[in-house]
């Protein structure tokens, strides 16, 4: 859509203002700079201005920005501190452009939003373009504003990612970037965990993927201890030992749980490779331990723990099939607890 909307606008010689919003973390930089880095240069002759708002006043904003378009047309920078004076040297350097120019302003906040709008009303007066970046809040705070309503001409919300986009992006940044491929099923693993707890962000993705890189770069597999590791920062709830507590809860009465979390839990740590367990796999280990126990095997029973457990969140379910099961606390730690309490049911009766 914004490639069709701004090489209609240069064609026709006509500026055009966006503004691009969204959460934190879901894309907005690279959307813009990609636009700016890749599209435009291969499709317009253009200048291509990009500014960083982000902790800076107005005034270095206009700074820079005069400085910016002053060295694409190779003409000497001249200092000036007073705000009027910059913006006028700002104004007669972009008016001058010996070609058009797409300007983008990334992080705009209530306090340099002034700067994005009178650029924007500049640009359709010097048939120029922009691009404002933003974050959700600020966007719903800069619109209401009538002034500022007049001054862009469509907007792009970039929402969150689907399990199945946030799955692709990661691919491709492992197969760009990493001396040795990951399995499929430790991204996808990657891909359930950011998206269980960081709504979906790509920005998730790729910090924990610079964790991994190391380990790779070595030669070393990248297991699913590796992965829950690099994984820790959006998943500290999983560690706390508060949440440990809360097998101790549900299972204390419960014999089956305990024994359902110990089947799960012991095949995890058997095949450190595998990050999931398949429900019928599980069924079947659990059946086995029934029959090396004396109990009684039934299906619901093994249903109804599970549910218990996804439940309270020990347990969680893929995005790509429910019929995946994984956990984010190591399993050594879930098959002990699961072991002492069950054996303390066992003690009791």
């Amino acid at each position: 859509m914004i490639d069709g909307v701004y090489s209609d606008s240069y064609e026709d010689e006509y500026g055009v203002n966006c503004l691009v919003h969204g959460i934190t973390g879901v894309g907005r930089t690279v959307f813009s700079r990609y636009f700016l880095t890749k599209v435009i240069p291969q499709k317009f002759d253009a200048h291509t201005v990009y500014v960083d708002a982000r902790y800076k006043s107005v005034t270095e904003i206009v700074s820079e920005l005069s400085d910016k378009i002053l060295s694409l047309e190779e003409k000497p920078v001249t200092i000036a501190f007073d705000l009027d004076q910059l913006w006028i040297q700002f104004k007669r350097a972009a008016s001058a452009s010996s070609k058009r120019t797409v300007f983008v302003i990334d992080n705009i906040d209530d306090a340099n939003e002034e700067v994005y709008v009178k650029l924007a009303r500049l640009s359709k007066e010097i048939k120029a373009s922009t691009i404002g970046v933003l974050n959700s809040h600020d966007y719903r705070f800069l619109t209401k504003v009538p002034a500022s309503s007049m001054a862009y001409d469509f907007e792009i919300a970039l929402d969150i990612f689907t399990q199945s986009q946030l799955y692709e992006i990661i691919r491709m940044r492992v197969e760009d970037t990493f001396p040795t491929g990951l399995t499929e099923e430790a991204i996808r693993y990657l891909c359930d965990i950011v998206t269980e707890f960081d709504a979906s962000k790509p920005k998730s993705s790729i910090e924990a993927l610079k964790v991994l890189w190391p380990l790779a770069q070595s030669g070393k597999d990248i297991d699913s201890d590796a992965i829950r590791a690099a994984t820790s920062k959006i998943t500290s709830i999983a560690h706390d030992q508060e949440y440990l507590d809360i097998v101790d809860i549900i299972s204390m009465n419960d014999f089956m749980t305990l024994l359902v979390l110990e089947a799960l839990a012991e095949h995890l740590m058997r095949y450190k490779t595998e990050a999931y367990i398949d429900r019928q796999i599980l069924n079947e280990l659990v059946e086995i331990k029934c029959e090396e126990m004396s109990i009684k095997y039934a299906k619901e029973d093994i249903d109804k723990s599970l549910q218990t457990l996804i439940f309270q969140s020990i347990v969680f379910e893929s995005g790509y099939s429910r019929d995946l099961l994984y956990v984010l606390v190591p399993p050594e730690i879930l098959y002990d607890t699961a072991l002492v309490l069950r054996r303390e049911l066992i003690r009791r009766k």
